[in-house]
Parts: structure tokens; C-alpha cells; sequence
């Protein structure tokens, strides 16, 4: 029983540094007004677009990539649309997960041997509305790795209902 809370304690110490040593910092869009976190230990912020609607970041080996950005609603589609839309865009292999709600949606998946994760919410504004997105893709061996990572990510995704955007 000793040896077995040894290796518990053990495992749980691991899990703990590893997760710990990923450093996060903030990206403020100011054209879209939306903030997402991002693990700066892990990705390098890209220069911005022209048009400033986002980031991409990506890892220094290039096997990881995030982005995230702003679109106006030119198209008036319904969230549900939209998602239907991402659903048949995407070429994955296997949808592992999908939900849809009334102002978002989740998408992953498998594209060969990559992990593929996708938030998108909705904001209405005006007469069009603005969907917001952060997709991020990584091999699919290190999944221990950034399913926690992906987790803290999404929980910080958001934007500011009040901005005029």
C-alpha cells in the first residue's frame, strides 16, 4: 500500500511540474476586441495580418500551430450554419468531438496524425454579428502534453460584449 501512494504521490507531483512549467501570456485583438490566452513557453506570436483580425502562433518546430481572430457575420449565417459549414470544411479523418450551443460551438478531430480543436462563439452586433475562432493543431503523441493546455486556453477565450466593433 506504501509503495502504491509512492507512485501515486509520485505521478501526481509529474503531472503537476509538468503543467506548471507551461508559461501562459495574454493576446488582446484590438480591432475585434477579444482576448485569448496562449502558452508562450510552448508557441512564439507571429506578426500581425494587414487587416489585424488575429494572431497565429506556432511552435519553434513548427509542429504545433495556433490561431485566433474575428470575422464579421458578412454572410448572415446562424450559428448553426456556421457550423455546418466548418463541419463539411474541415477534411478530418475523425470527429472525436462536437457540440454546438446557441452562441458557440466546439469542433475535433484527426487529421492524419494531429490532434484538431476548434472554438468558435458568436456575438450578435449590430445587423451582422461577429464569430470569433481559435483553432489549434498538434501531433497527436503529445496529447497528454496539450489537452490541458488546450483546456486553459479555452476558458480564457473571450471577447468584450460591449465593444464597438
Amino acid at each position: 500500500m506504501k509503495k502504491l501512494l509512492v507512485l501515486l504521490f509520485s505521478i501526481t507531483c509529474f503531472g503537476t511540474s509538468v503543467f506548471g512549467q507551461v508559461k501562459y501570456s495574454t493576446y488582446h485583438n484590438s480591432r475585434f476586441f477579444f482576448s485569448i490566452d496562449y502558452p508562450s513557453s510552448l508557441v512564439i506570436m507571429q506578426d500581425p495580418p494587414a487587416n489585424n483580425d488575429g494572431r497565429t502562433f506556432l511552435s519553434k518546430d513548427g509542429r504545433v500551430e495556433m490561431r485566433a481572430w474575428g470575422q464579421y457575420n458578412a454572410q448572415f449565417l446562424t450559428v448553426e450554419e456556421q457550423f455546418a459549414e466548418e463541419l463539411n470544411g474541415h477534411e478530418l479523418e475523425a470527429i472525436t468531438y462536437k457540440t454546438l450551443s446557441k452562441n458557440w460551438f466546439v469542433i475535433t478531430g484527426v487529421v492524419g496524425r494531429r490532434v484538431f480543436y476548434q472554438k468558435t462563439l458568436y456575438h450578435r452586433f449590430k445587423e451582422t454579428g461577429v464569430f470569433y475562432t481559435f483553432t489549434i493543431e498538434y501531433p497527436e503523441s503529445e496529447k497528454r502534453k496539450y489537452d490541458p493546455v488546450v483546456k486553459r486556453i479555452e476558458k480564457s477565450f473571450r471577447f468584450d460584449p460591449n465593444a464597438d466593433v
